[in-house]
């Protein structure tokens, strides 16, 4: 509820129906996502809202389903079937009578999919036992060969067209096909004959005619098998296509190219289970989803973020290069904070206390004297135990570095960065992104290639926008301070909702600066002429708030050492910090920027946790723990302790 509802208010009444157990399964709580998806987010009463009759329908509100209802409800579909069909489609595939059981029967649509696939395995076995499957590949076979000598006739007057399977996929490498071509490159080979692998994205039968949407990794291209298949061919099945390309405008659908290829031959490399449908479906919850990402990054949408993602890592390390600004690689594991003790994770080195790095600034100033301006793109982590769409335990930070440089420069440098990487991302990917948001278009006929083209696009110089303007900007806009439910003061933090509501309204990309002191890390630099001040800043971007948060770094020696005492640092732990003030010290500053939130901003994602490969949060570690983190889980879970220090628990178990 939290992640995928809107608004509190929608928050507020969905959590009241799970309360009352008006909604008991996640299938439940989706339904009830969905059917709010239609009600405006300016509303406030949401039960007055909604007509409660279509709500309950929908949702299954009151719907409990016993043992008993899914061993009536399966019994009952199951005697509608023909019994010669059930056994042959038994033996096919279970995946596709289990598919073909819950839509079919109202009854069991708020059942657990593992129920319903456990009661078909007790009650199918004695229904088709003794029932002969005819092996339909042998039968046609045997009336191929029965057919043999008019089909040799028919082949002398015109050869067939219809697609031969190989045993042996790699044979349909000869002749003039040495390598698999590349989808993407398919548009360079009209009317000839191509040979293509990859996975089947989408399968759709037609009378004797299949049409299989295939992937490589590059792109998608229809493909057109003529005549019945041996076998049943289901969706992620990998395998190699013969066949000649042609040009087919109808064809481009989605992200497919406007090419069709005719197959000839084809060869499966890898089968795929027909239960594929009923991994992840429409109805499946966000932490089923999560569960099973490994198989969520196939789809469109999935895999669509994960190819701008890539194209994004190399637009910030070009735009650094051509600005002579050097790659390093600092530590993750180390023995100093750089964002304050509580959003640590802390674990045990051998017999010494050390951390994940909250960030590799402190690294990246040391390495200033010897290699000039630098950066680097790893890993960070922030133990806030935070559940919005916004935070991740585990992130991609990209962190830069520059000496001898003031504070508009610092602000200017930061506005190229944002500004060359989005145009250089949209000129890569801008189709992709036309799939994703297409909403941020000026208009749908424009090139998606051309930063032109986006309403989003940014344009320097952002709007300024002082921390003191900023909580007068607030309170002047009625935008009210969540904890303590008044108009916010001077000093206090403008959190994720006041943040994002205030950027909303001004629309447009915010540089929000001079902090006071309290607010920011000790190491900030104080401002020239008003020492009440800091010359940081944050980014702020609508719909997703800060991206990016900077700062001119102090430089002076006495000044940084009266900076440990005031925050009870131990001065001795940061002597390689410090000495960089002892020899050679420059003014300097830099900033550190989260990748997944400009992901977010520019694709217009729900959350964090969908720009990146495997997300790591508060609520979701699961999808990829290791069997020693499962045993520790599980172990925590059973006597109810909490999940802390995961990986020294771990160790000692």
């Amino acid at each position: 509820i939290w992640t995928k509802a809107k608004t509190e208010a929608q928050k507020a009444f969905l959590a009241a129906k799970v309360m009352a157990k008006d909604l008991a399964t996640t299938h439940q709580v989706d339904a009830a996502v969905r059917f709010l998806g239609t009600v405006p987010e300016s509303t406030t009463d949401v039960a007055a809202a909604v007509d409660m009759k279509s709500f309950n329908e929908e949702c299954g509100v009151g719907v409990v389903i016993t043992a008993e209802d899914v061993t009536t409800g399966v019994a009952a579909e199951l005697a509608k079937m023909d019994v010669k069909q059930l056994a042959a489609n038994w033996a096919k595939s279970q995946g596709l009578v289990l598919g073909g059981v819950r839509k079919a029967a109202l009854s069991l649509k708020w059942a657990d999919p593992n129920d319903v696939k456990a009661e078909l395995e007790k009650q199918v076995p004695s229904l088709v036992a003794g029932i002969e499957v005819v092996d339909e590949k042998k039968a046609k076979k045997d009336k191929a060969a029965a057919a043999a000598p008019a089909a040799a006739a028919k082949s002398a007057a015109a050869p067939s067209k219809v697609a031969t399977p190989v045993e042996n996929y790699k044979s349909l490498l000869s002749g003039s096909n040495t390598s698999y071509t590349r989808i993407c490159d398919l548009a360079e080979h009209v009317g000839k004959e191509v040979v293509i692998h990859g996975w089947a994205h989408r399968v759709r039968q037609q009378s004797r005619l299949t049409f299989v949407v295939l992937r490589d990794g590059s792109g998608y291209v229809q493909c057109v098998i003529d005549g019945a298949l041996p076998q049943p061919l289901f969706r992620e099945t990998s395998m190699a296509i013969r066949g000649t390309i042609k040009k087919e405008p109808k064809a481009a659908v989605e992200l497919q190219i406007g090419y069709e290829i005719s197959v000839s031959d084809y060869g499966i490399i890898g089968p795929s289970d027909g239960q594929i449908e009923n991994v992840v479906t429409p109805e499946a919850s966000l932490d089923k989803i999560l569960d099973a990402r490994h198989i969520a990054i196939r789809g469109t949408n999935a895999s669509s973020v994960l190819r701008i993602r890539n194209s994004m890592l190399r637009a910030f390390r070009e735009h650094f290069w051509s600005k002579n600004t050097i790659e390093v690689t600092p530590p993750t594991l180390v023995q100093t904070q750089c964002e304050g003790g509580s959003t640590l994770f802390g674990f045990q080195y051998y017999d010494e206390p050390a951390y994940l790095t909250q960030s590799s600034q402190l690294y990246l100033e040391t390495a200033l004297p010897a290699v000039g301006d630098v950066f680097c793109i790893l890993p960070s982590y922030r133990a806030e135990k935070s559940k919005t769409k916004r935070h991740l335990a585990e992130y991609t930070h990209v962190e830069a570095e520059y000496f001898d440089i003031d504070y508009e420069e610092l602000l200017s440098r930061i506005e190229d960065l944002i500004v060359g990487v989005t145009h250089q991302v949209i000129k890569e990917c801008g189709d992709l992104i036309k799939f994703l948001n297409p909403a941020q278009m000026v208009s749908t006929d424009m090139d998606p290639k051309n930063p032109d083209s986006w309403k989003f696009t940014p344009k320097k110089p952002f709007r300024r926008l002082k921390y003191a303007d900023a909580i007068k900007f607030c309170n002047e806009h009625n935008i009210v301070n969540p904890e303590t439910e008044k108009a916010f003061e001077y000093g206090e933090d403008i959190s994720d909702k006041p943040e994002r509501e205030m950027v909303g309204m001004m629309g447009e990309c915010v540089l929000m600066t001079e902090f006071p002191p309290e607010m920011k890390s000790f190491y900030m630099e104080k401002g020239q002429t008003n020492k009440a001040i800091t010359e940081s800043v944050d980014v702020l971007m609508p719909g997703v708030g800060e991206i990016v948060g900077g700062s001119m770094r102090m430089w002076d020696y006495k000044e940084l050492m009266e900076a440990y005492t005031k925050e009870g640092l131990d001065a001795e732990t940061y002597y390689w910090y410090t000495e960089q003030r002892k020899y050679g010290s420059t003014p300097h500053g830099g900033f550190g920027l989260g990748l997944e939130r400009l992901l977010v901003w520019m694709l217009d994602l729900d959350s964090v946790k969908e720009a990146c490969l495997y997300p790591v949060s508060y609520t979701h570690l699961r999808a990829h723990e290791t069997p020693e983190h499962l045993v520790c889980r599980l172990l925590l879970e059973k006597k109810k302790k909490k999940k802390k220090n995961l990986l020294v628990k771990t160790s000692k178990k």
